[in-house]
C-alpha cells in the first residue's frame, strides 16, 4: 500500500515567556485505503496536530510529508479533505448551492451529477433545496462530508466527525467510512469516542497531554491473554458449588445453571474444561477475552495518571 501521510517527530510548543508544548514528537502514517483513529481526552492534541499537517499551524520541530510532498506545501494539500468540528456556515445558501459553490472553487467537471450522487451517499438528496441554516447540526455534518467527497479527496481528515449526528447518521457516516475505505482513500478520525473508532478503524494511536502513548493496529491493542470458559450444569446448586471451588479463577452466574469463568492464564484451560466434565458439566464455549477500545482507553489514562502521581509524590 501506498505511504500518503508520514510524520517524523513533530511538535508543536506555544508561548514566550513560558513556553508550552501541545503535541510533543509525534510520529505516524498513514497508507492508502486505511482507516487511522486518533483517540485521546480533550486537550490532548489531536486537532493541533491535524492543523500542523493543513499548514492551519506551523509546525515547531520535526517534519511531515503527505503524497511524498513537505508540509505545508501546496502540493502537499491537494488531495486532502478536511472537515473540522466546527464550521461557520453561509447560512443564506441552500444545500445544493453551498455544495455548487466549493464545486466551483475546486474546478469540479460535471459538478451537477456529482452533487446529486453524494447528496444521496449521506442520506442528504431530499434536503438539497433546504437551506443551510434550517439544517440540524447533524445534517450540516452529512452536507459537508458531501462536499469532500465532491473534491475526490484521497486523504481525508475527521475532527469529531461523529459530533452531533444522531444514531441513524453515526451507523450512515460508519458506513460511508468503511466503503470509502475500499476505494482506496485514506482518512484520519480524530474523536474521544472510542466505541465508535471500534467499529471502523485498522489502527488507532492513543493520545494524551501531546504524546503518542500506545499506538498498533486493533487487533494488537485489543487482544489479551485471557480465557473465557462457560459451562451449564444440571441445577443452579451443582453449578454455585463448583464455582464456589474455583478460586482464584474468577467467575460470574450468568443464568441458574450456566457459569461463565476467566482464566488469567490459558495453560489452566484444559484442567478447568476436565474438572467441568468430571462435575457434570457441560461446556458451552471456550473463547479469547477481547478488550473494548473504550477499556483500554481508560486503562491507559488511568495508567498515566497514576504514573504521574508517583512521581509527583
Amino acid at each position: 500500500m501506498s505511504e500518503l501521510l508520514v510524520t517524523e517527530e513533530i511538535s508543536k510548543t506555544v508561548g514566550y515567556l513560558k513556553k508550552e508544548t501541545i503535541v510533543d514528537r509525534v510520529s505516524i502514517s498513514l497508507h492508502e485505503g486505511e482507516i487511522l483513529g486518533l483517540l485521546g481526552p480533550n486537550g490532548a492534541g489531536k486537532t493541533t496536530t491535524i492543523k500542523m499537517l493543513l499548514g492551519l499551524t506551523s509546525i515547531t520541530s520535526g517534519s511531515a510529508r503527505m503524497f511524498g510532498a513537505p508540509v505545508p506545501t501546496p502540493a502537499s494539500r491537494a488531495g486532502v479533505g478536511f472537515l473540522p468540528e466546527a464550521i461557520q456556515h453561509p447560512n443564506h445558501l441552500t444545500v445544493h448551492e453551498y455544495l455548487h459553490f466549493h464545486a466551483c472553487l475546486s474546478c469540479v467537471s460535471n459538478s451537477q451529477k456529482l452533487i446529486d450522487e453524494h447528496l444521496g451517499r449521506v442520506g442528504m438528496q431530499d434536503h438539497r433545496d433546504r437551506l443551510l441554516n434550517e439544517c440540524s447540526k447533524g445534517m450540516r455534518q452529512r452536507v459537508d462530508i458531501a462536499r469532500i467527497l465532491l473534491r475526490q479527496a484521497r486523504l481525508i481528515f475527521l475532527d469529531e466527525p461523529f459530533s452531533g449526528l444522531d444514531p441513524c447518521g453515526q451507523v450512515m457516516l460508519k458506513e460511508l467510512l468503511i466503503s470509502l475505505k475500499k476505494e482506496k482513500i485514506a482518512i484520519l478520525v480524530n474523536s474521544h469516542a472510542a466505541g465508535i473508532l471500534e467499529d471502523v478503524c485498522d489502527r488507532v494511536c492513543v493520545m494524551n497531554k501531546g504524546k503518542i502513548v500506545l499506538s498498533d493496529s486493533l487487533a494488537n491493542l485489543l487482544k489479551t491473554s485471557k480465557i473465557k470458559v462457560v459451562a451449564d450444569f444440571a441445577d443452579s446448586a451443582t453449578a454455585s458449588e463448583f464455582a464456589g471451588k474455583q478460586a482464584p479463577i474468577s467467575f460470574a452466574l450468568k443464568m441458574p445453571t450456566v457459569v461463565e469463568f476467566v482464566l488469567d492464564d490459558a495453560n489452566r484451560c484444559n484442567e478447568l474444561a476436565g474438572a467441568i466434565m468430571a462435575a457434570g458439566g457441560k461446556l458451552i464455549e471456550v473463547s479469547p477475552v477481547m478488550l473494548t477500545l473504550d477499556q483500554l482507553f481508560v486503562r491507559v489514562l488511568s495508567e498515566q495518571q497514576q504514573a504521574k502521581t508517583g512521581e509527583n509524590a
